[in-house]
């Protein structure tokens, strides 16, 4: 956790080298900002539900999918919710989206606002390998130019929030996150002692 924090705070330090984009960064079915409850009970596909790990009661095989946060993150009130899918037989698995017309599995961190409101702060994309020149693409059409591109990395800027995009070896990440959500989660977590 404490390597993306950090991976969040170096590439929002990055120079933009192009004017910020106009058009709304949004991955799926949720936009940044909104509340965890206008996601979980929009109009979802069939059989799919929407599962957080605070919910007291969760479908079976849910369990098997790292939901629950820890530590700091407990206590800056960040959860981790992601869209779940029935297989008919009452067993449930991570429903993935498509992006671009590639399979995407989608996770979106909440934290409560001021008024005890969770909203999404961030949307997490995961790939396989190979989708980054169609994904490009397609978020390109979508979202207009970067404001930077790398080999293996891009982001977008449209004012407090930010969309990123990055390969490795491992596949394709996608990050959408609110800049002033996320600077709400790091002014809660817990600051080191003052050395002496």
């Amino acid at each position: 956790m404490r390597f993306a924090t950090l991976l969040c705070a170096l590439l929002l330090s990055l120079p933009a080298w192009a004017a910020d984009t106009t058009r709304p960064l949004e991955l799926g079915p949720a936009q940044l900002g909104m509340r965890a409850n206008q996601l979980r009970f929009s109009a979802l596909p069939a059989n799919t539900r929407m599962v957080c790990g605070w919910d007291a009661e969760k479908p079976p095989g849910v369990e098997k999918t790292p939901l629950m946060m820890v530590g700091a993150m407990v206590s800056a009130k960040v959860d981790r919710c992601a869209l779940f899918q029935d297989d008919g037989k009452n067993n449930w698995s991570p429903r993935p989206a498509l992006v671009g017309g590639v399979p995407t599995e989608l996770w979106f961190m909440t934290i409560e606002d001021e008024a005890g409101s969770p909203r999404i702060f961030q949307i997490v994309g995961r790939q396989e390998p190979n989708a980054f020149p169609s994904t490009f693409a397609f978020l390109t059409e979508r979202w207009g130019q970067p404001v930077q591109k790398v080999p293996y990395f891009v982001r977008w800027l449209n004012g407090t929030n930010e969309g990123q995009m990055k390969e490795d070896g491992e596949g394709v990440m996608l990050w959408l996150f609110d800049t002033k959500l996320h600077a709400l989660m790091e002014s809660r977590m817990p600051r080191g002692k003052a050395k002496k």
